[in-house]
């Protein structure tokens, strides 16, 4: 388990005159990470999640707080022993770190040399199969693609049989496929190796589809965790909602009704909303059912279904058109059926 209790890291001001402008990047962060799991830690640029996974193998010294792994608290190690302790915590970067004199064996291999010749080849081709990568290991690194070269990132940072991979924006750099790969790759070894991951991104969708809990960093604080289900059917604070609309289709609704699109007109007495299914079934038939049970046109304008944690959430952007009255009766409807409602624009307000 990966503990961080009150952890403080700032970086002292360029401006050795004013004190005042020094950079707060980690500010006062309680966190804890289970042993197996895949957690997200996810913000935008200059929030402190890179200085936050720096700290939890002391490439970044906390100012003050507690970080400990297993029990053993790292910051009271002596050098010799946080080099051991360092040993089991793989980490990989966005621009991958590879040295380009090196063929890929030897990049894998670096890491282990101080192991004898016949255990270092044993081990580095067992690693370049695991990462699916058997065929590049003469290869050198301006010889590959981008996922390939973040497969042997991979490799050489599982050298040492660590126990927690740290993932510093180590998908930025790919394309959607690519990224998509290297993500499943590593969901793989998460369930092979029970290997603890730790992913670092500003990408919402990297979250999504990987990381089963999540915390969202802002200037320097965790501002909400838990299940990455929760966080994206739910979100609770602002910043957080940024983040999950950037994956959704529904919040093109708001640049459709900026821009005053046709899509987006309704007619007196219609009212749109988004609905937003949060622990409801998407299968179950709500609109049909409400159509018919309130007498109602339903009209759907956009849909949204994504999976998140093996689970199925989404929502819907709708016009209604009928009675007023059960136009309001409908909407309690969805309500009662754990759907978020989030009326855009009623006809019979704005006449």
């Amino acid at each position: 388990m990966i503990e961080l209790t009150h952890v403080v890291k700032n970086f002292s001001s360029p401006d050795k005159h004013d004190a005042s402008k020094s950079i707060h990047a980690v500010n006062d962060v309680s966190l804890k990470i289970n042993d197996g799991d895949i957690f997200g830690i996810i913000g935008f640029s200059g929030a402190g999640k890179s200085t936050l996974v720096r700290c939890i193998n002391l490439l970044e010294r906390p100012d003050s707080g507690s970080v400990k792994i297993d029990g053993t608290e790292m910051t009271q190690l002596k050098p010799k022993e946080l080099y051991a302790a360092r040993r089991k915590i793989g980490m990989i970067f966005q621009q991958f770190n590879l040295m380009p004199s090196r063929t890929v064996f030897d990049n894998v291999a670096y890491p282990l040399k101080h192991m004898p010749k016949l255990e270092i080849q044993k081990r580095v081709r067992e690693l370049l199969s695991l990462v699916e990568i058997s065929d590049k290991e003469n290869s050198y690194p301006s010889e590959l693609s981008g996922g390939q070269k973040q497969r042997v990132a991979i490799a050489r940072a599982l050298a040492n049989d660590p126990t927690i991979l740290l993932c510093d924006e180590a998908t930025s750099a790919l394309d959607p496929q690519t990224t998509g790969a290297i993500l499943q790759l590593l969901k793989d070894l998460n369930a092979t190796l029970n290997l603890t991951i730790v992913v670092i991104t500003h990408e919402m969708e990297v979250v999504k589809n990987i990381c089963r809990k999540a915390a969202v960093m802002d200037h320097g604080e965790i501002i909400e965790t838990g299940d990455v289900f929760e966080i994206f059917s739910n979100p609770q604070h602002q910043v957080t909602k940024n983040f999950v609309r950037t994956t959704s289709n529904l919040s093109k609704i708001e640049n459709l009704l900026r821009e005053n699109s046709p899509m987006v007109q309704v007619k007196p007495g219609e009212v749109m909303a988004r609905l937003v299914y949060i622990y409801a079934d998407v299968s179950d038939p709500l609109i049909s059912f409400a159509s018919r049970e309130f007498d109602l046109v339903i009209n759907i304008i956009l849909a949204d279904v994504e999976i998140v944690s093996d689970i199925m959430v989404g929502g819907t952007v709708v016009i209604f058109s009928g009675d007023y009255a059960k136009i309001q009766q409908a909407i309690e409807y969805f309500k009662s059926k754990n759907v978020r409602v989030e009326v855009l624009k009623d006809a019979a307000i704005s006449e």
